[in-house]
């Protein structure tokens, strides 16, 4: 059963699905067979939780790729009206004259130390430098100055706004992408599990026929047909495979004096 555990796992959960139908069909119309039916519910089980990983890697997978869309949205706000309030304050600082010069270009360095460099970093980084630039901007002692240069407090609004939407999508995303990773661990200890299921039920549908029996081994060829058909396909596919591999890494053979042109 080797092949079972590379087949995909939506393929998997047709197969199993398809398994389900073919003995709950058979059970329909009797005989009754306590240890085949046994397995009807444990392919009912098996392919919900195959398939609830399956969709659920799906939705958060695509989950996570609208927050971090959103999130960089977000981002650019951020760097925007950030840079915006630097601005204004290294031009204010760096006026050739004015009565609040000096006070301005020393709000800009206890706000912006570095200026905006920090805008290229990770999001979480630099939402944390931009909360401590407002900080800044906002202390008590700095209001005076502040009023005097004319910042325009909406400009601190829309950044703090900017910030809290970038830090909601940029946590959504990190929600999602923890989904993900949820669904692909618990999806490969339900592929696991299924490959027990399977082998276990390939047992025992091969087990109910003698020697001679042939309508009882076509009928354990039907019941098992969506799995032995895809394990045929994939070896097919692998043995294909397998042989342009080797055909590409064989050297050609090498010429010897009677393959020589005279």
């Amino acid at each position: 059963m080797s092949f079972a555990s590379r087949l995909p796992r939506t393929l998997k959960t047709t197969i199993t699905r398809a398994l389900h139908d073919n003995l709950a069909a058979r059970a329909l119309h009797g005989p009754d067979e306590p240890g085949l039916d046994a397995f009807i519910p444990e392919l009912a089980a098996m392919t919900s939780r195959l398939d609830a990983h399956v969709s659920g890697k799906a939705s958060a997978i695509a989950a996570r790729a609208a927050h971090a869309v959103h999130a960089d949205s977000a981002d650019i706000d951020v760097d925007t009206w950030t840079r915006h309030i630097e601005s204004f304050l290294f031009i204010e600082g760096h006026r050739r004259g004015g009565a609040h010069v000096a006070t301005a270009r020393a709000l800009h360095a206890a706000a912006f130390p570095e200026g905006t460099a920090f805008v290229d970093d990770r999001i979480p980084e630099e939402n944390a430098q931009c909360r401590e630039a407002l900080a800044v901007l906002r202390a008590p002692e700095n209001q005076a100055i502040v009023k005097d240069i004319g910042l325009p407090l909406e400009w601190l609004d829309r950044l703090e706004g900017a910030i809290a939407e970038s830090e909601a999508a940029f946590a959504k995303a990190a929600e999602a992408r923890g989904a993900r990773s949820e669904h692909v661990i618990l999806g490969k200890d339900a592929e696991a599990d299924w490959v027990d299921l399977v082998a276990r039920l390939r047992k025992h549908v091969e087990s109910r026929a003698r020697a001679g029996e042939i309508e009882k081994q076509a009928e354990g060829r039907a019941l098992l047909a969506p799995l032995l058909d895809a394990l045929g396909q994939a070896k097919a596919i692998a043995a294909a495979r397998a042989t342009r591999r080797t055909k590409k890494e064989t050297p050609p053979p090498a010429l010897d004096a009677t393959d020589l042109p005279r």
